[in-house]
């Protein structure tokens, strides 16, 4: 009888460590496979985030160089204004010494 108790014993001791191990390693392996789909979005996301960061920093370099492009525009406008400037004084000097006014823009000189 005590043979036969030992033996039972020993037997559910046996099938408790075997399911325990089964059950811990299906566990593990959902645990696995959460774990494995999780990096998976998070490497897709990254993907995504990357070729984000490069669209972004081509838009960027471009407008760097549409930026340099203006500077040199602003440069011969600036020049050409500053011309244009000069030759309406000219005209306006002409002007008030044919008419005979020393100030053309006086309101008692405007009709």
């Amino acid at each position: 009888m005590e043979i036969a108790s030992l033996i039972i014993a020993a037997l559910g001791f046996t099938a408790s460590v075997y399911f325990s191990n089964r059950t811990a390693k299906k566990s593990d392996m959902d645990d696995i496979i959460a774990r494995t789909e999780a990096n998976t979005k998070i490497s897709t996301k990254l993907d995504g985030i990357a070729t984000d960061v490069r669209e972004t920093r081509g838009t960027v370099d471009k407008l760097r160089d549409d930026l340099s492009k203006h500077d040199s525009r602003i440069t011969a406008v600036e020049e050409s204004t500053k011309s244009a400037h000069k030759r309406i004084d000219e005209l306006v000097k002409l002007h008030n010494r044919y008419c005979g006014r020393t100030d053309p823009y006086r309101e008692e000189d405007k009709l």
